[in-house]
């Protein structure tokens, strides 16, 4: 117990402030002299040396991100080693490409001398990487021309387009990678109007799409697009029924005289459709004996009406007794 007492009451004393500076102090001393130590002497690391590319960057193009640094292994004092793992005092390795789109990739041993050359106070023992791969292409443009995809535009429900889609440009200009471009169709380039539950007429700037934003350009880059829209309501009208060659039939009768047509009209034009724009006709030469039906066929005299249509697209025939 007093031994217990005794090293509590020692390490309270050290809880002091003068005394815990004392000890925080000879720490820092130590490690100071250990780390001082330790940096004048020879190691053996890897370091990133970085890489610096050179080539004509207005008839070529990087399709991937280029390497930033080559992985080496050196031998030097501790400080020399630090400086160089912080990139201090490290010449870049200047990698000129006179034909880059005919190469993918330099072995590692063909920058040797070179990275030997830029090392201060270090030498070099090998190259890590075997070798350094990049991609790059030829840079090339190409003019498409430019269809507006109606099919994929995205209208209000009951909407309609009532006016042809009209643009500012029938040719759009594509630049980048030549395996890229390439690859496209050359007779169609797509162009989606992005905005939905449209509702009005539609007078807006479309983006021109790109597959691969980040490595090709389009110029323009947007279409001015135009386009008319209105509401279409459903509507139905009672329609007579016009019986052609009623003379070669005998013994044979309808009840029907009229039938109920349905069609689709501008909201704003629905009271201008009248009746008369609408011709349904039988003709009793083509009675179906099978069933006693007689087929009706509808025409109409008006762009107004749209896809008109019956519920019941036959009549019932009788025949006397």
């Amino acid at each position: 117990m007093e031994k217990f007492l005794a090293v509590l009451n020692q390490f309270l004393r050290f809880q002091k402030p003068d005394n815990l500076k004392v000890v925080v102090y000879c720490i820092l001393t130590a490690t100071t002299f250990w780390l001082f130590s330790a940096l004048n002497k020879n190691y053996n690391a890897s370091v990133n040396y970085p890489v610096h590319w050179l080539f004509d960057t207005q008839q070529f193009i990087v399709t991937q991100e280029l390497p930033e640094h080559i992985q080496i292994n050196v031998s030097g004092l501790g400080w020399n080693l630090l400086r160089a793992n912080s990139g201090i005092g490290l010449n870049p390795l200047n990698i000129r490409l006179p034909d880059p789109a005919g190469q993918k990739a330099l072995p590692g041993s063909f920058f040797a001398n070179q990275i030997s050359e830029g090392l201060d106070e270090l030498n070099l023992n090998y190259i890590i990487q075997d070798s350094l791969y990049f991609h790059i292409d030829v840079r090339v443009s190409q003019s498409f021309p430019v269809y507006i995809d109606s099919t994929h535009i995205e209208l209000d429900e009951g909407y309609r387009i009532t006016t042809p889609i009209q643009y500012d440009t029938e040719l759009v200009e594509i630049e980048g990678p030549k395996q890229l471009i390439s690859a496209m169709p050359k007779d169609t380039f797509w162009v989606k109007v992005i905005k939905t539950n449209i509702d009005e007429d539609f007078d807006q700037e479309v983006p021109v799409p790109l597959e691969n934003p980040e490595l090709m350009v389009a110029k323009p880059q947007t279409i001015h697009v135009t386009f008319g829209v209105n509401k279409f309501i459903q509507q139905e009208k009672e329609v007579p029924i016009h019986y052609t060659n009623l003379a070669s039939i005998k013994n044979i009768f309808v009840k029907d005289s009229t039938i109920t047509v349905a069609y689709l009209v501008q909201e704003n034009l629905a009271d201008s459709v009248q009746n008369d724009m609408f011709y349904v006709e039988a003709n009793f030469n083509d009675i179906n004996k099978a069933d006693s039906t007689l087929n009706l066929s509808l025409t109409t005299t008006s762009p107004l009406i749209i896809e008109p249509y019956f519920n019941y697209p036959q009549v019932k025939v009788y025949y006397n007794e």
